[in-house]
């Protein structure tokens, strides 16, 4: 448990970064994990119970002093992908698979952790992750095409999905369409111009106080997520009789959260002390922990956040104190401010999400992978198309055999 040793280390001028990180952090990730539950298939309060365990236990079981863990969109889209189609269209059902998902990658880490895999942190190179990440991208823009319109789709896959959005346009809601770009335009530039504001926060308070303001009734279409359940979950196992249907997705699951631990890690390792080192089979332990604690509280699969980390090390962290302090925010929220989120604008939560998805596309990767090495370049392509084309889980697996012949 390397956090039990942080107290001790602690020194006394790192307190005010971790203060500032933490509550920046928190006013970034609640509404980012609340857009993340939609991703997944889940109502909107699960983001928020799934983020508690993921933060205090990774404190506790990991070695990054930066790492941001919970919901994370790539994750959350797994999720809808996997249990969607085992739930067969029963809400109820579909929660608790998702729960049981999340605890069957917690347990596949455990065995990880205890056969020492660590060494799978190399599986997918550069390349692979850079056209993987893209493709999760596109294919999570084009899911949240219905909360930015109003207009449904019939489809789940990616090209069929496009084509009856299409086919249906003429039925988009002005209204939604509006608000989804002011929030959109607001994140960038936001971003661009005064990058240390908490950017999601702000857009999903004004863009709520707007639907308050200018639609209270709701007449002019714009869909809001409604009421948000206020107290903690309870804690219970969830039903695992579907275990033996989610062993080879968790198997997908576990990978790209795995792998997106490693190289999330090793990016700020350096940033805090470069004596701390990153021991790869203690993050399985550290992994499949935060997702049993997921679990256990009817979340879903979670993983690393690169943005929320980033984000982190640029308002001064330097330990897992912060997240500690994140914590105790999305606890307040969950205790005494669940109100404030009733009100909230799918749209805005759908912006969200694109916002999430153009900052994975990497472009300047692309245009590297493009002067120096057109192997690597083709690589990136075909495992963008695999997810596209394919499906998530069968891109994971596109990306893994690409990496074997020259490992």
């Amino acid at each position: 448990m390397p956090g039990l040793r942080t107290p001790s280390a602690h020194r006394r001028d790192w307190f005010r970064g971790d203060l500032v990180a933490g509550l920046t952090v928190a006013a970034y990730l609640v509404p980012q994990v609340v857009a993340y539950a939609g991703v997944a298939g889940l109502p909107p309060v699960t983001g928020l119970w799934a983020i508690l365990p993921a933060l205090a236990l990774y404190a506790l079981f990991g070695c990054s002093r930066l790492l941001s863990v919970g919901p994370e969109s790539t994750t959350a889209l797994m999720t809808a992908t996997v249990v969607g189609p085992l739930a067969k269209g029963d809400p109820g059902h579909y929660v608790s698979l998702a729960a049981a998902l999340a605890v069957t990658v917690g347990l596949l880490c455990l065995v990880a952790r205890t056969v020492r895999l660590g060494f799978l942190a190399d599986l997918l190179s550069r390349p692979v992750l850079v056209g993987y990440l893209a493709g999760v991208a596109l294919t999570m823009a084009v899911d949240q095409l219905p909360r930015l319109t109003g207009v449904r789709t019939s489809r789940t896959e990616f090209f069929p999905q496009i084509w009856s959005f299409l086919g249906d346009l003429t039925r988009a809601r002005p209204a939604t369409v509006m608000l989804s770009i002011a929030v959109l335009a607001f994140l960038f530039v936001l971003a661009r111009f005064f990058p240390a504001l908490p950017g999601p926060l702000l857009a999903v308070a004004l863009a709520t106080a707007a639907v308050v303001v200018l639609d209270p009734d709701g007449r002019n279409g714009v869909a809001v997520i409604g009421p948000v359940p206020s107290g903690l979950p309870d804690v219970a196992l969830p039903d695992l009789d579907a275990l033996p249907h989610l062993m080879l997705p968790a198997i997908g699951v576990l990978l790209v959260a795995y792998t997106d631990f490693i190289l999330t890690s090793r990016a700020f390792a350096d940033r805090t002390d470069k004596s701390t080192a990153l021991d790869a089979n203690q993050e399985f332990l550290a992994l499949g922990t935060a997702n049993l604690g997921a679990g256990l509280v009817h979340g879903f699969p979670v993983s690393s956040s690169a943005s929320r980390t980033a984000l982190a090390a640029s308002a001064g962290a330097r330990s897992q104190a912060y997240s500690l302090l994140a914590g105790a925010v999305v606890l307040a929220v969950l205790l005494f401010l669940s109100t404030l989120l009733t009100r909230m604008p799918s749209a805005a939560l759908g912006a969200l999400v694109i916002y999430a998805a153009g900052r994975m596309v990497d472009v300047p990767g692309f245009c590297r992978l493009a002067s120096f090495r057109r192997r690597e370049l083709f690589l990136a392509l075909g495992c963008l198309v695999g997810v596209l084309v394919l499906d998530i889980l069968y891109g994971v697996l596109v990306a893994s055999d690409s990496r074997w012949p020259s490992c």
